[in-house]
């Protein structure tokens, strides 16, 4: 069911933007993230903020309007807080999406983000024998079309058409996507059948860039630098590296780091996320040719101190730093990294 008001919220929100000030805070960003040196860090603001009601996941999932409702909620409080953060808006259909163009199946429980159920042996070869899938495959075609509509929303709005940036969608990575294609069996294969999983990772790596660039051309972003949650940042893509967090360093490198390498030279450099330690891939991630940054999804477990010594060596960008920021780290970290709120944050809010 659309929503009735959209066109009334729309008019508010666009009242609400200071074009100046979201200008003066991506030149903060960019400076940032290149190095140079600024008067203080970027700096985004996780208060909660009340006016902006937004509808379940569940709904949104099926109803681009309140799609667009639930991801302008980060531009309204933006523009409220006034704080650092770019107006970012994404076509949010979750972390199966490339998966579900190779046939994987997703699912909704109550208002969580879909889950993606890996292929069986026989569709897995089925689908590396058909290769690269078309780009409206699976959840791909709803993408597009979110990202669409979205722009066309938003262009009859002078100042949230030029100020809000639509970005590509969760599109994971090499290693991720054929993680939720082949399921927790890839840990097991890439010792028992590497061959297999190489070819697996090919054909995961190959459609990741073409359904990137296929959304690039869509929303008119270019490579050397990107929209991502609430920044502007160095580098045309960001990859996902969560799964590869549980293994070894040696498979890392076979089975993870060319084929980011690979996404970064095609796409002009990019950036990492992962969730949990990876203690034994970071020394290999940090030193990825075309790495421009790197995110934390459980920057408690890091020590920022030694993480901004290796970064700020080869000018990586620490985006969006959610842990600890103490006096001495204060001192130390002049420029290259972003900061939620402090540098703090409490478990239940949900930033990344």
């Amino acid at each position: 069911m659309p929503v009735p008001d959209l066109h009334q919220r729309l008019e508010e929100l666009d009242a609400l933007v200071d074009p100046a000030h979201k200008d003066e805070c991506e030149r903060l960003q960019e400076a940032t993230f290149s190095y140079r040196e600024v008067e203080q860090l970027p700096r985004i603001d996780p208060t909660p903020v009340e006016g902006w009601a937004t509808f379940p996941y569940s709904e949104a999932f099926h109803d681009p309007e309140k799609m667009l409702v639930n991801e302008l909620a980060g531009v309204y409080a933006g523009a409220k807080l006034r704080d650092d953060r770019a107006f970012t808006i994404r076509a949010n259909y979750g972390v199966g999406t490339i998966a579900s163009m190779f046939g994987c199946s997703t699912s909704l429980t109550m208002d969580n983000m879909p889950w993606c159920e890996p292929l069986s042996d026989a569709r897995l070869l089925d689908a590396l024998e058909r290769g690269v899938p078309e780009m409206t495959a699976g959840l791909g075609g709803r993408v597009l079309e979110t990202e669409r509509f979205y722009l066309d929303a938003l262009a009859k709005y002078a100042k949230l058409s030029k100020a809000v940036h639509v970005f590509v969608c969760d599109t994971q990575g090499p290693f991720d996507i054929a993680h939720l294609v082949m399921g927790h069996r890839i840990y097991t294969e890439m010792y028992d059948n590497p061959d297999l999983v190489h070819r697996l990772l090919e054909l995961a790596t190959e459609t990741y860039i073409r359904f990137t660039r296929a959304q690039k051309e869509v929303i008119g972003e270019s490579d050397g630098w990107s929209y991502h949650s609430m920044m502007k940042v160095r580098g045309g893509v960001r990859v996902c590296e969560d799964a590869p967090t549980n293994i070894a360093p040696e498979s890392y490198k076979e089975f993870c780091r060319p084929y980011n390498e690979r996404v970064f030279a095609e796409l002009d450099g990019g950036w990492v996320h992962y969730c949990g330690r990876g203690y034994q891939l970071f020394p290999h991630l940090i030193s990825t040719p075309g790495l421009c940054g790197i995110n934390f999804g459980n920057p408690e477990m890091q020590d920022l101190g030694a993480v901004y010594t290796e970064a700020s060596k080869r000018r990586i960008g620490i985006i969006n730093w959610s842990g600890p920021f103490t006096d001495e780290d204060r001192q130390r970290v002049n420029t290259g990294v972003s900061l939620i709120g402090k540098g703090s944050r409490s478990p239940d809010q949900v930033l990344w």
